[in-house]
C-alpha cells in the first residue's frame, strides 16, 4: 500500500509542470505619458502625490462597466501596477520630460517643493453600457497648491471618451490609453495655467537646448 502511495505521488509530481506550463500567462499592459509642448519655464519644484482612487478602480485589473452598474475586470490582463501607481508616474514623467519645470517628483520627494499636485482618479473603465465595441471613460481630477503655506491655487476635473476601435482586449486598452493621455494633457495644462498665475511660480524663458 505504501509503495502504491508513492508510486501515485510521483506521477503527480511528474504531472504538475504539464499542468503548469497550460496555465495561460497573464498579458501587462502600460500607460503612456502622453507628450506635451511648452512654451514657458516656471521655478517651481513639484511634488505630484500618489492618487486618490475610485473604489473597484484600486487594483492593477483592467476594469468594466457593465448594465445595471455591474462592475467587472478583463480576464487574463492586468495594468504594469497598481492604477494608481500607474498614472502618478505618467504624469511624473509627462511633466519632466515638457521641461517646464524645475524638478518634478513623485511622492514621496527626496528634495524640497515649492508646490504639490494631488490627482484623484474618478472613472477609468471600458464601458459596454451603450452596446459593443465599448467605449473607455477616464476621468480625473486635479488639485494644486503652495507647499509652504498649504494654500491651494485651484481644482478642476478632466474627462475625455474614446470608442474602441473593435471589442478585444488590445482595442479595449488602447482605448484607455489614448483616453488617459487626453485627460491628462488636460490636467497638467492647467496647473501651468495656475502655476502662471502665481506670483511664487512666475515663468521663465525656456532654456535653450
Amino acid at each position: 500500500m505504501r509503495s502504491l502511495v508513492l508510486t501515485a505521488a510521483l506521477l503527480l509530481s511528474a504531472c504538475a509542470p504539464s499542468f503548469e506550463r497550460n496555465v495561460p500567462e497573464e498579458r501587462i499592459y502600460r500607460l503612456s505619458a502622453p507628450a506635451m509642448e511648452v512654451a514657458v519655464a516656471f521655478p517651481v519644484d513639484l511634488l505630484v502625490l500618489r492618487p486618490a482612487v475610485a473604489p473597484g478602480l484600486r487594483t492593477d485589473r483592467i476594469a468594466t462597466l457593465w448594465p445595471g452598474n455591474r462592475l467587472d475586470y478583463l480576464a487574463g490582463v492586468r495594468w504594469s501596477g497598481e492604477l494608481g501607481a500607474v498614472v502618478q508616474a505618467a504624469a511624473v514623467e509627462t511633466l519632466a520630460t515638457a521641461g517646464a519645470l524645475r524638478n518634478v517628483e513623485a511622492e514621496p520627494a527626496r528634495f524640497g517643493a515649492t508646490h504639490v499636485l494631488a490627482l484623484e482618479l474618478r472613472r477609468f473603465e471600458a464601458d459596454y453600457v451603450a452596446g459593443v465595441p465599448p467605449v473607455a471613460r477616464v476621468t480625473m481630477a486635479a488639485t494644486l497648491g503652495r507647499q509652504d503655506s498649504r494654500r491651494t491655487l485651484g481644482t478642476w476635473t478632466a474627462s475625455a471618451e474614446v470608442p474602441a476601435a473593435k471589442n478585444t482586449v488590445s482595442g479595449v486598452t488602447a482605448a484607455l490609453d489614448e483616453a488617459f493621455g487626453r485627460a491628462l494633457v488636460v490636467l497638467l495644462r492647467h496647473s501651468q495655467e495656475m502655476l502662471a498665475a502665481d506670483p511664487a511660480g512666475r515663468p521663465e524663458p525656456p532654456a535653450a537646448r
